[in-house]
């Protein structure tokens, strides 16, 4: 356990109230005794009141309640709040992972492993594979021959990482993802379809996080990439030949098509389709189920099918509405 104080000079925040012992962390309702807990900047006063938890932070910008409890002011609650739940009570590995290298993971002689690796069971990693410091790599995983996998990094269990790939340091992949397949590259002769030859990589840059039952295809010649700092959700499609920029969030179930180019910090809402061959520009927003068709220039807001600006499809769908009404007038 914590005290109060230790973690408002952590969040170099202001205690007011009494020191004490902090079990854990919990949502602000039902909240619970002995634990953190945070107010949100659109949240009032009536959950305090509500609330058994009884270390709340806020935001310095609020006067502090008249409530029987400890508060930590800090500029920014929700994101103080977390950094506290990450340090101090958070768990990286929710699987169960090895402390050491499992007797039944099959790893080649040629494989380089650094300090304080684990590997899990019925684990396969094939020739002139490397894994640097602190890897966690969870049972039933594939690592193909020529991939590294850098400091820092955590493979979930039933995760498959073809031949090649290369890693960075403090990556996330979570279970049942499949990164450095062929690629649906595809061409005609006569009235044959025939797959091209993949023979690119995948390069997944530091601190990205890569949900469950992805999938991220190898290039045709050169790589796909994976920005740094970016989140990708479950379910996502990541094409041949795509560019992703830095710290982008891509909801569940985007698919981007081959050989699209996102800048950095762009969003992309669940279900979202970007074609291929296109740009999207940098700080672009695009809302969830939108079907985006042609490239998008910088701070793009964008929504529907095909995606257009934003506000315009806001009117067209108050237009639309009205389309029966004036349709019986003019009967």
């Amino acid at each position: 356990m914590i005290s109060a104080s230790q973690i408002a000079k952590f969040v170099k925040g202001e205690i007011i109230g009494e020191n004490f012992l902090v079990e854990g962390a919990i949502d602000l309702i039902p909240g619970k005794k002995s634990y953190i807990s945070f107010l949100g900047n659109n949240l009032n006063d009536d959950y305090l009141n509500k609330t058994k938890s009884n270390l709340i932070v806020i935001s310095n910008s609020i006067p502090i309640p008249n409530f029987d409890k400890t508060f930590i002011r800090v500029l920014d609650p929700k994101k103080s709040f977390f950094n506290i739940v990450d340090k101090y009570f958070h768990k990286r590995c929710y699987n169960s992972f090895n402390d050491d290298i499992h007797q039944t993971a099959i790893i080649s002689k040629s494989t380089k492993i650094g300090s304080t690796v684990s590997i899990g069971p019925n684990t396969i990693i094939s020739d002139d594979v490397e894994i640097e410091d602190d890897v966690k790599i969870g049972g039933n995983c594939f690592i193909g021959k020529g991939t590294r996998i850098c400091k820092g990094s955590l493979i979930h269990p039933n995760t498959t990482i073809y031949n090649n790939i290369l890693i960075k340091n403090n990556v996330v992949i979570n279970s049942g993802t499949v990164i450095g397949a062929y690629g649906f590259g595809i061409i005609k002769d006569n009235n044959e379809l025939i797959q091209v030859p993949h023979i690119g990589n995948v390069e997944i840059e530091e601190n990205v996080i890569i949900g469950s039952g992805c999938t991220i295809d190898r290039a045709t010649m050169s790589k796909t990439l994976i920005g740094k700092g970016t989140k990708i959700d479950g379910q996502v499609h990541i094409a041949h030949n795509v560019k992703i920029g830095k710290n982008c969030i891509i909801a569940g179930q985007v698919a981007i098509g081959g050989s699209s180019k996102l800048g950095d910090n762009v969003t992309l809402g669940g279900q979202v389709g970007v074609i291929d061959n296109l740009v999207i520009g940098n700080n672009c927003v695009v809302a969830a189920k939108s079907a985006v068709m042609k490239s998008l220039d910088d701070g793009s807001v964008v929504s529907g099918i095909p995606a257009i600006n934003h506000l315009k499809k806001l009117r067209l769908d108050v237009f639309y509405s009205k389309l029966p009404e004036l349709f019986k007038k003019n009967k």
